[in-house]
């Protein structure tokens, strides 16, 4: 599926093929007794986010990207399905690789809400 990110005040980035989506939240893990399964525990295992590639263009704002904090990101496919990351800031130091002309994004957030 194919998508594009609208990401708050930093409008539409030209994104290519293969974002990716993370839900977050908890993690269980079996609980194990004697006589066999007693149940469950469950660990807070993450934040949720969306990871995409950006396209380095001559009006790619590095510095905006970076500093971005706050807003809410929109994921839009073209499956139809939205998802939108509620309160998102920028997780990882930036990197662009100049000779593909993309830079990898993390973008992690509050919730990760399917609409």
């Amino acid at each position: 599926s194919r998508g594009f990110l609208d990401v708050g005040s930093l409008g539409r980035l030209p994104t290519k093929e293969g974002a990716t989506i993370n839900f977050g939240g908890v993690k269980r893990k079996a609980v194990m007794g004697d006589s066999g399964v007693l149940g469950f525990s469950e660990e807070f295992e993450g934040a949720p986010f969306i990871k995409a590639t950006i396209v380095h263009a001559a009006t790619t704002d590095e510095t905006a990207i970076k500093n971005f904090t706050g807003e809410n990101i929109t994921l839009n496919t073209n499956s139809g399905k939205t998802y939108t990351l509620m309160n998102a800031w920028t997780s990882d130091p930036l990197e662009v690789a100049i000779k593909d002309g993309q830079l990898d994004v993390l973008f992690l957030g509050t919730e990760l809400i399917p609409q």
